[in-house]
């Protein structure tokens, strides 16, 4: 048998759910376990995405929320790609603590074990939304409560990405999410000179064009 081309998407299209229900390598998070997310300064945190925007937006009713396990990853996912960002850019964004409030299982696309069913690392970075949501509407049917994934512009990967699946409708009594914090970014000093020191993204005051 040849080798595939190295030219094309090694991304396969997921298998029916069944075939990936409790055997598919999995990540347990447990209630209490604190994760981050970045987003419109003065909006919820708690947003469950189906617009078909996100990697793994799920269509309505459900959706998708996406946070990381740490707040330089959330700010990476935000603003990968960029160098120098104007400090006017920043005060649009909060950064916010939330809490599981039950134990979940989450599909881990992060295991190796995932590659017999069809898994590359193209699923973190593939701009085929189409095909990644189609893999976790696969999974959302498998009964897991999100994906653990790598962000696409972390290099590091030692702190991972989560798309937690939910209602579109986040007032939704089955949301298993609480706020802890929420802060407005630019008063997240600590956290800008990480991400800095980290990764070489600045945040500068530039005049707004």
């Amino acid at each position: 048998m040849s080798a595939a081309s190295r030219a094309v998407l090694h991304l396969a299209s997921p298998p029916p759910p069944a075939h990936l229900r409790s055997v598919f390598p999995s990540r347990e998070y447990p209630s209490g376990a604190m994760v981050f997310r970045s987003h419109n300064h003065g909006l919820e945190p708690i947003w469950f995405s189906h617009s078909g925007e996100g990697r793994f937006d799920l269509a309505a009713p459900d959706g998708t929320c996406y946070v990381a396990e740490s707040e330089v990853v959330t700010l990476l996912e935000t603003w990968g790609g960029l160098q120098v960002v104007p400090d006017y850019i920043a005060a649009e964004r909060d950064s916010s603590v939330l809490e599981l409030a039950s134990t979940i299982s989450v599909a881990d696309v992060t295991s190796n074990l995932a590659v017999q069913y069809g898994i590359t690392s193209e699923i973190f970075t593939t701009t085929d939304y189409r095909l990644t949501q189609l893999w976790a509407s696969a999974f959302r049917q498998a009964g897991f409560r999100g994906i653990r994934y790598w962000a696409r512009h972390d290099l590091a990967h030692t702190a991972a990405c989560l798309a937690l699946f939910g209602p579109a409708d986040p007032t939704a009594s089955s949301v298993d999410v609480d706020i802890r914090a929420i802060e407005h970014l630019p008063d997240r000093r600590d956290l800008l000179d990480q991400l800095e020191r980290e990764t070489g993204i600045t945040v500068l005051a530039v005049p707004p064009v």
